[in-house]
């Protein structure tokens, strides 16, 4: 079933729509089980023999299936019911969680985490296209704004409290725990999802080969200009965002405020996240995209300032602007495709604008460190802060973004 617009276009209407309450409460589950994995998964590695070599490949095992399997979970989740492949793509991921965790305390070795962990990683191809198609089938439009600030609230907190009740587990007891605890989640969380049973977003008699039906989301976003031209944009964004914050950032940090300064900046800019997002949940109407990739110039703050002073104040500051941007944008940027992309298109132009926005990830992980070592970590940040707000604003040059 979806919405039929009888569904109260206010505040109290979303949380009464039953369809998004089930969904969003699923969401939830999930996303406190997913917030656990980074901890539980790499100290349930480390704690067997060889994990510190080890660690890089389960990793690597997860993440290429991922990516090279995001288009396909597009396409499908185009083709048949999103809740479907919410349901099972969850039950999947559940599932290897826990088979890692008993892969873990067993006496066999870590390499035979691997197919698992590959696993783990095709499940979650399918899990986001489908998460991103599936709001407009339950919410009007004119509430998206509001259900996707309530979402990334929900996402960035369990971002700052998943992490913690991980680390407790594994210090109490081991990641193995802490891992089939996520699993059990995915698994409550594909049962809830499996409830809403909305159909496929097209008739089966129009459905085409899967490879017709790739060709067709791709061109679709090729030809519309204000998508593919703020994709691209995000490309070289996050390539700076993961090369200098995530890899030059630790090592500059443990230069200057430590490790424990860092955690206070990375906390600032966790709830930098988390306001934005519980502001937007006050507006139902639709932002700009233009004025969305304007406050997200304002990100590059953080980087430019790894680059020029080593204050733990200041640092900290950054970071909170950057997760208000952030979050902002990215609230913006959900509505702009669910409500000006056709829904049978949503998930294949969705998959489409995941992996031009994060391919060159890997590429920025493994090149970081050594650029930073010829030229200097902190002409990096500095000249990196720089690029990222001229990135940002490139886009708004088009006629077609600034109409959007």
């Amino acid at each position: 079933m979806r919405w039929n617009g009888t569904i109260p276009m206010n505040s109290e209407g979303l949380l009464r729509n039953r369809y998004f309450r089930i969904f969003f409460t699923g969401c939830l589950v999930s996303l406190a089980g997913r917030s656990m994995t980074p901890v539980a998964l790499a100290f349930g590695v480390l704690q067997k023999d060889g994990g510190q070599q080890a660690l890089g490949y389960v990793l690597a095992a997860q993440m290429i299936p991922l990516i090279l399997l995001t288009l396909v979970g597009g396409a499908v989740a185009d083709r048949l019911d999103r809740s479907k492949v919410l349901r099972w793509s969850n039950a999947t991921t559940g599932l290897t969680q826990i088979c890692v965790a008993g892969l873990l305390i067993s006496s066999v070795s870590i390499y035979a985490a691997l197919p698992a962990a590959a696993l783990n990683g095709a499940a979650g191809a399918f899990t986001t296209p489908a998460l991103r198609g599936i709001l407009p089938e339950i919410v009007p439009s004119d509430q998206l704004t509001r259900a996707n600030s309530l979402l990334k609230t929900a996402r960035n907190g369990a971002q700052i409290g998943g992490p913690i009740v991980a680390g407790l587990l594994v210090a109490a007891s081991s990641g193995s725990l802490a891992l089939a605890i996520d699993g059990l989640a995915f698994l409550l969380a594909a049962w809830m999802m499996g409830r809403l049973n909305l159909g496929p977003p097209q008739p089966t008699k129009e459905r085409s080969s899967l490879l017709h039906e790739l060709r067709e989301g791709w061109s679709y976003f090729s030809s519309t200009t204000w998508i593919w031209t703020v994709t691209t944009a995000f490309l070289l964004m996050n390539v700076l965002q993961t090369g200098i914050w995530q890899t030059l950032g630790p090592i500059l940090a443990s230069e200057s405020i430590g490790a424990s300064g860092w955690g206070a900046v990375l906390s600032a800019k966790a709830f930098g996240l988390i306001i934005a997002s519980v502001y937007l949940i006050r507006f139902s109407s639709q932002r700009r995209v233009v004025s969305a990739l304007t406050v997200m110039s304002l990100a590059g703050l953080p980087l430019l300032a790894l680059g020029i002073t080593q204050n733990l104040l200041l640092l900290a500051i950054s970071a909170f602007i950057g997760g208000l941007a952030a979050a902002y944008f990215g609230i913006v940027w959900d509505t702009a495709l669910q409500t000006q992309v056709p829904n049978v298109m949503l998930s294949r132009v969705a998959a489409y604008d995941d992996l031009g926005a994060y391919i060159g990830i890997p590429i920025a992980q493994m090149t970081a460190v050594a650029i930073g070592a010829t030229v200097g970590n902190q002409n990096v940040a500095v000249v990196g802060g720089v690029l990222f707000a001229v990135s940002a604003l490139l886009p708004i040059a088009g006629r077609s973004v600034r109409h959007k």
